[in-house]
């Protein structure tokens, strides 16, 4: 997938995060959104759901993915992970109905 393709660029873009799209490995992007990701859980729970919101991320489904992953990843990391794979989907959906 190219750069401009990017699910974790269309993240950052949507979210205004410029530390995360200043990074140039997929690694420190995503290791940049996972720790805002975690400050938000901490600071302003009420901005984090208002991003799952927005991207189209169900409440239900990452809390789901929080209780199942809660040994093996940071609740930053899990959240970026799901919306990461829901903007991937998107840009799937995007590309299947641009070629019709």
């Amino acid at each position: 997938m190219d750069k401009n393709n990017s699910p974790i660029l269309f993240v950052a873009e949507k979210l205004q995060l410029e530390d995360v799209l200043n990074e140039h490995s997929y690694q420190e992007q995503f290791d940049k959104l996972a720790h805002y990701l975690d400050h938000l859980i901490a600071t302003d729970f009420n901005k984090l759901i208002s991003i799952l919101y927005r991207v189209d991320v169900s409440e239900t489904k990452a809390r789901a993915a929080l209780a199942a992953e809660a040994d093996k990843f940071s609740p930053g990391q899990t959240l970026a992970k799901l919306l990461i794979e829901r903007e991937s989907e998107k840009i799937k959906f995007r590309e299947l109905y641009k070629r019709k």
